[in-house]
């Protein structure tokens, strides 16, 4: 599906979830499009009457109608999508003429890169180099399939072998399949004899790497018989590595053979770090590895042996070949938290490089090594280092703030930014683009123009843009925009009150059942799941402000007896308020209320968490057991959650603390 009709089916789709509308509820109103000084409200909604009728008249070939609308939609923001629109409607048949013009007028802006962008694809798809040739800009193209069009089109001209060579060569060092737009020149190219041995080998190896075993057998087949021979032995030993153990080794210190050796022990020592680290013994007596394959077998080794629990043959490694990356050394620092061994948590700490033991994790954890250590004797010390954690507005800071027993730093400071700069900004071509594209639902196009209009733009005119878009209600971008202006002070912008009404409502309907359920929470999970766009869709299919996926959605909805009938339905902020809300509260029920352990299992599921808890026995602190939180996402997740919790509270004018004292006293 084209980008322009997945605009329009999002268009529809967001009417039917109940987020864009003729007329928006008073609770989407302050996250719809803002009036602004440029056009009021009414004119806008009629021009974007009209520019429907415009896309209809485009969809019957009504060129008179056409014309006639765009008379009157002059001066309006989005009149250039008309004839983009139109263009593209009839971009099969290259009415060239009409496309330059096109280009001329719209030199540099997010709509012309992108009509440039159809017409290659157009003119690579109907084969015609010679006119493709004429448009393609190396420079400015990075997508693949226009990349192999362009080598297509080189190929077929004297005097480019040595460009389309090298062309070549890096479309197919890839692990994975190309895109089909390289399947023909690919094919030519193998036939022309362009392919080497090597390059055959190269991509073998890579596409064994990522698991690519079907494209390995593909390639393999281009080999001559003897590499085919070690192609075969690599995916064998790819499946079963324990074969480099219990089979002859492998003699031939060949770069061949020395690429089979090495992927097996990496994939032996995910199942067997121990064994890996013995053959390696074994088979480096006989092998030239170079400094670089050995430092990254040893980091390897090193990840192995921490996941799989092996601490002594991980001090070892880390003693005798001096393994100092920071990975492993914090991984054995949690290790030793793990086991409460605080004179191993202070040692691993001091062997981190002196910048990261600078960062307020590491400063709140040598502070509370040194207070389980020597108790009063180093008071002083660790009242200095959770003095100085306690600086920072993050999770270790309110931790280190609570333990002084002090209140939390905030650091808020407004953007240096004036109301004429953020009005000046807003009147700018490409935001009142994205502006307008946003309200239609063409959210493909309207990001196009915002990263566009942001792309130049100085700290200062990132903060007035950060300061427009939260006008807007575009708070993704808002948030997004201080981040890229390296200002992180800024609350208003960092953490929006985003979809207040909404969160409100439904705080006070599902808190109702659940007092640990506050709207602090809420906000603080939107934040971190989508940095509250209502449209976003991870890799997984998690869809809308808080990340749900449509089955969790759906078994939810049942329970809670919200209107729920397709995955769309996500999209609406209020659907998917209201469904991540009551799922939050069921696992604050299942979790006896405590909010780090809910937020945990809202990442990783409640399956795992409640896997990890059994593994703990009711051992560990509570911020022990969230720095050793097997997965760094979850553990970055929950405290992030827990600081963003903070932090709303504060920006609500209400006071909370980090941990409940329910929480905090629980051994986990």
């Amino acid at each position: 599906m084209s980008a322009e009709a997945k605009g329009i089916a999002l268009f529809c789709a967001l009417i039917v979830a109940g987020f864009c509308t003729a007329a928006p509820s008073k609770a989407l109103a302050a996250q719809a499009v803002a009036n602004t000084a440029e056009a009021p409200e009414s004119t806008l909604t009629a021009q974007r009457a009209l520019l429907q009728r415009a896309r209809q008249a485009i969809e019957h070939r009504d060129k008179r109608q056409l014309e006639a609308l765009k008379a009157e939609l002059k001066g309006y923001p989005l009149v250039a999508y008309i004839d983009y629109w139109a263009l593209s409607d009839k971009l099969q048949q290259l009415p060239l003429k009409e496309v330059d013009r096109f280009l001329d007028s719209n030199k540099g802006t997010a709509i012309g890169d992108w009509m440039m962008v159809k017409l290659l694809r157009q003119l690579g798809s109907q084969k015609k180099f010679t006119t493709y040739l004429h448009y393609y800009q190396p420079s400015q193209h990075s997508r693949a399939s226009l990349r192999c069009y362009y080598a297509d089109a080189l190929s077929r001209r004297d005097g480019f072998q040595a460009e389309t060579q090298q062309l070549l060569s890096e479309l197919w060092l890839v692990g994975h399949s190309q895109v089909e737009e390289c399947d023909p020149v690919f094919a030519r190219w193998i036939k022309s004899g362009g392919l080497t041995q090597k390059l055959a080998w190269q991509r073998h190896l890579l596409a064994v790497k990522e698991g690519n075993l079907d494209l390995a057998r593909y390639i393999a087949k281009k080999m001559m018989p003897n590499q085919a021979r070690k192609a075969e032995l690599l995916r064998s030993v790819h499946r079963n590595p324990q074969q480099l153990i219990t089979q002859t080794p492998l003699a031939h210190n060949s770069p061949g053979y020395r690429d089979i050796v090495l992927h097996g022990l990496h994939q032996l020592a995910k199942k067997d770090a121990a064994k890996a680290e013995s053959a390696w013994h074994r088979y480096q007596a006989s092998y030239l590895f170079s400094d670089a394959q050995q430092e990254a077998m040893f980091r390897h080794l090193a990840r192995q042996f921490a996941r799989q629990d092996n601490m002594q043959r991980l001090q070892q490694l880390v003693e005798h070949h001096k393994v100092t990356d920071d990975r492993t050394i914090e991984w054995l620092a949690r290790q030793s938290l793990r086991e409460l061994n605080w004179q191993q948590v202070a040692f691993w700490i001091d062997r981190l490089p002196e910048d990261r033991q600078q960062l307020d994790r590491w400063t709140y954890w040598k502070a509370r090594a040194l207070e389980e250590l020597y108790g009063q004797e180093t008071a002083t010390a660790s009242a200095h280092l959770y003095r100085k954690a306690a600086r920072n507005r993050s999770y270790y800071g309110f931790l280190s703030a609570d333990t002084l027993g002090q209140q939390y730093s905030f650091e808020h400071r407004p953007a240096p930014i004036t109301p004429v700069q953020v009005q000046a900004i807003s009147k700018r071509p490409g935001l009142q683009r994205a502006r307008e594209l946003q309200a239609i639902g063409e959210l493909f196009h309207a990001r196009r123009e915002w990263s566009y209009a942001t792309r130049s733009m100085d700290h200062q005119e990132l903060l007035a843009a950060g300061k427009v878009a939260s006008t807007w209600g575009w708070y993704h971008k808002s948030i997004r925009s201080a981040l890229a202006a390296d200002y992180l002070d800024d609350l208003e912008l960092r953490f929006p009150l985003a979809f207040s009404e909404i969160v409100q409502d439904i705080s006070q309907q599902v808190g109702a059942r659940n007092s640990a359920l506050e709207p602090y929470l809420i906000y603080a999970v939107a934040r971190q799941e989508s940095h509250f766009s209502h449209d976003a869709k991870s890799s997984s299919g998690a869809l809308g402000l808080m990340q749900l996926l449509p089955s969790t959605a759906k078994a939810t909805a049942r329970k809670a007896g919200v209107n729920y009938r397709r995955s769309w339905d996500l999209l609406s902020p209020s659907t998917n308020i209201a469904l991540g809300s009551f799922y939050l509260s069921t696992l604050l029920n299942r979790f006896d209320n405590n909010r780090f352990l809910a937020a945990a299992a809202y990442n990783a599921g409640p399956t795992r968490v409640a896997r990890w808890l059994k593994e703990t026995r009711q051992q560990l602190p509570y911020d022990v057991w969230i720095e050793t939180i097997p997965f760094s996402e979850t553990r970055n997740y929950v405290q992030n959650v827990l600081a963003y919790s903070v932090i709303y509270a504060y920006r609500s004018g209400s006071k909370l603390q980090l941990l409940r004292e329910s929480e905090a006293a629980r051994l986990l």
